[in-house]
């Protein structure tokens, strides 16, 4: 599918779809991406999910959330700590 059929799926212009795709300082409404994500049969979170992201374990999703819990200091100190771990082994 063309970027202009899209526009035209969506009922939005062929301009405001090539600026959503190049990047500029333009963005979707919320109505436009649920119609988007109908054309596309995806859900809104499928839209914004990272595949990457969706690969880690539950063990990897756990140190990630209680990482993101700690101050500047404590991250940087946690991250020498697995760094040493990780290079003795």
């Amino acid at each position: 599918m063309s970027l202009s059929q899209m526009a035209r799926a969506i009922g939005v212009s062929d301009t405001s779809v090539y600026n959503w795709y190049n990047q500029t300082n333009s963005m979707p409404t919320v109505r436009v991406l649920e119609r988007a994500c109908q054309l596309f049969g995806v859900s809104m979170a499928e839209l914004f999910s990272d595949s990457e992201y969706d690969k880690l374990t539950p063990e990897q999703l756990k140190l990630l959330d209680l990482f993101g819990k700690l101050n500047k200091v404590q991250q940087e100190s946690m991250l020498k700590i697995i760094e040493s771990i990780v290079s003795s082994v």
